[in-house]
Parts: structure tokens; sequence; C-alpha cells
């Protein structure tokens, strides 16, 4: 009576088995091919710190900067839309970030102190390139190529230097 009753049990045991084993697989397979189930779409992504402040903001649209004790100004302008990512600081303030925008299709790298904007690389969507640095004092260095031009531009306390074209 033992025996048939250890068989029995091992036999069903075995059956669940098999049923369980065939549920987990049949569940890898309906995921198919491509992406389906190993990418997260979502429209934006807002990273905090411990006490619950933006540090990083990922997005498709990305708000408008902060810069007057945390409250959002609208600084980008008609149609200035941008998608990417952004960087706070410590006190919720826009420093800086890696965006897109929507109107004109220009790609933007930017770092920005609490009061303004310092570095600025562009990329056009035409194929231009265009860096600016430039600090509170006037004085900025800018640098860039077109289709058919490039140039160097630099200025001490808002005065142009004076650069040499086609020096040999």
């Amino acid at each position: 009576m033992k025996q048939k009753l250890f068989y029995t049990l091992s036999i069903l045991n075995l059956v669940a088995f098999s049923f369980y084993l065939f549920s987990f697989t049949k569940s890898n397979n309906n995921q198919g091919e491509g992406y389906e189930g190993k990418i997260l779409k979502v429209r934006g992504i807002v990273v905090v710190d411990s006490l619950g402040l933006e540090r990083v903001i990922i997005g498709a649209h990305l708000p408008e900067p902060n810069f007057e004790k945390g409250y959002r100004i609208a600084a980008r302008g008609k149609g200035g839309s941008v998608s990417g990512v952004m960087l706070y600081d410590h006190e919720g303030q826009e420093r800086g970030g890696y965006v897109t925008d929507d109107g004109y299709g220009g790609a933007f790298l930017t770092l920005d102190s609490k009061t303004q904007q310092h570095f600025l690389l562009l990329s056009e969507p035409q194929g231009g390139v265009y860096m600016n640095l430039w600090d509170r004092n006037q004085n900025n260095i800018q640098f860039g190529t077109y289709e058919d031009d490039s140039f160097i531009r630099i200025n001490k306390n808002g005065n142009p230097i004076k650069l040499y074209e086609d020096e040999k």
C-alpha cells in the first residue's frame, strides 16, 4: 500500500512539475522577437535626491528651466520646446543639459552657472557646428564651421581681439 501511494504521489508530482515547466517556457516564448518586454517606453524619467529635489530629468518634452528659487520661468521663448536630458543642482536650478529642440532641430550641449549659460555646443540639422564659451565680464570665445565658412572670434571685456585671416 505504501509503495502504491508513493508511486502515485511521485507521478502527480512529476505531472505538476511538467505543467509548471511548460507554463514557464511558454511565457518566455510569448515575448517574441525584437524588443518587446526588453525596452521601457516612457515620456520621461525624473531622478530625485534624498530630499525629493529634481536633479536629472530625461524627457520629451522637458519643463521650462528653474531660475528663481525653484520657480519655472518661460525662458526658451515661443516654440522653444526641447527634449533630452537636463541637469539640476542641489537647489533645483537648471545647470545644463543635452537636448534637441523641436523648432529648429538642432542638438545642444549646454553648461550653466546659477545666473547664465556659459558653454554652448550646437550641431545644426544641416551640418553646421557652433561653440561659444563666455563669462559674466563680456569675455567670450566663439568658433564654428558652416557650409562655406569657418570662424574664430574672441572678445575680451566686450572688445574684439583681432585674429589674422589666412595666416601662413
